[in-house]
């Protein structure tokens, strides 16, 4: 039944991939259903990136905004440099993964709390010094203005997004990902079975970070225009940390429902409330961690085996009845 679930699960996902890989050829969407899609796009990347360090592996990196912040900034000036696009996406996400191979020796020897407030103070520290050093909006050259386009910055969020999601199931379902689970449920009964567990932080750290800048970039090519420091503020952290926890932390689905909802929320709220919006976001943050820890993913699964139970019973009631 598992199997046959998760194949359901697998099949659905490929549908809407498809769907959404069309959708753009088969309507005529607008501006702003084409800023939501690339948001939501980017958001589930980010999700993702921290749902493998908090939901996967027990690391609560609060400092996400920090490697954000990087892949977006390097980003913007390699392609101000003129080079190809890739090249800028990809040295965004490298730019990250020095950040946290610069920062994660010492960090990631903290435990709990203090590895939390580490990733923090980081981010805070980087937003005051991008402030002073970059105070004003920076602007892509004036020719991307006339050529923009919203095709192309829709198919990169998509696909990025897809190959995201695809990293993380073959990481769950490998050796790291069994390692992962370790560390999380007992870090000390982890190393005295053998895990050498600074070594697997190191690696999901500079994944995360990779994809945290990767996410950065996309969003650099996205925007033609973005003042620096705002990259590096906390709700570049806490959103993908509450989509993820919304969602379901520690499954590979979860990260991309909560995204979704977070999106709507978004969209919707702000237009009527708008910064109040962030109360509504914050309360069924709170709601799901009160009654449904492990988020909708947890909801759903509930549902399935109630109604399952249900088909049980009413099986054996037809029985009975003959």
């Amino acid at each position: 039944m598992a199997c046959l679930h998760s194949w359901k699960t697998f099949l659905t996902g490929a549908i809407a991939v498809v769907f959404l890989a069309l959708l753009p050829l088969l309507a005529d969407m607008g501006d702003d259903t084409m800023n939501l899609l690339i948001m939501l796009f980017i958001y589930i990347i980010l999700a993702e990136s921290w749902n493998l360090m908090g939901g996967y592996t027990g690391l609560y990196n609060i400092g996400m905004a920090a490697f954000f912040g990087c892949g977006v900034l390097i980003t913007h000036f390699v392609l101000i440099a003129g080079a190809p696009l890739y090249i800028a996406v990809l040295g965004g996400a490298v730019s990250a993964v020095l950040l946290a191979g610069v920062i994660g020796i010492p960090t990631l020897k903290l435990k709990g709390f203090y590895f939390s407030i580490a990733t923090l103070a980081l981010a805070e520290v980087l937003r005051i010094t991008v402030g002073n050093l970059f105070p004003r909006t920076v602007w892509m050259p004036s020719e991307w203005f006339v050529n923009f386009n919203f095709i192309p910055r829709y198919y990169l969020s998509l696909g990025m997004a897809v190959i995201t999601v695809l990293i993380m199931y073959i990481l769950v379902n490998s050796k790291l990902g069994l390692a992962l689970f370790a560390i999380r449920d007992d870090e000390e009964a982890a190393k005295v079975s053998g895990i050498n567990v600074f070594k697997y932080k190191i690696i999901v750290f500079f994944i995360s970070s990779f994809l945290t800048g990767l996410a950065g970039g996309i969003y650099t090519y996205y925007r033609l225009s973005f003042l620096p420091f705002s990259q590096f503020t906390p709700h570049w952290t806490f959103e993908p940390l509450m989509a993820a926890s919304i969602g379901g932390a520690g499954t590979i689905l979860g990260p991309v429902l909560g995204s979704i909802l977070l999106v709507v929320i978004q969209d919707w709220f702000s237009l009527n409330l708008g910064q109040a919006h962030y109360i509504v976001l914050g309360t069924i943050f709170i709601l799901m961690v009160i009654f449904s820890p492990g988020g909708i993913i947890q909801l759903v699964n509930k549902a399935y085996h109630i109604s399952g139970l249900y088909k049980v019973r009413k099986k054996r009631n037809r029985v009975e009845l003959f």
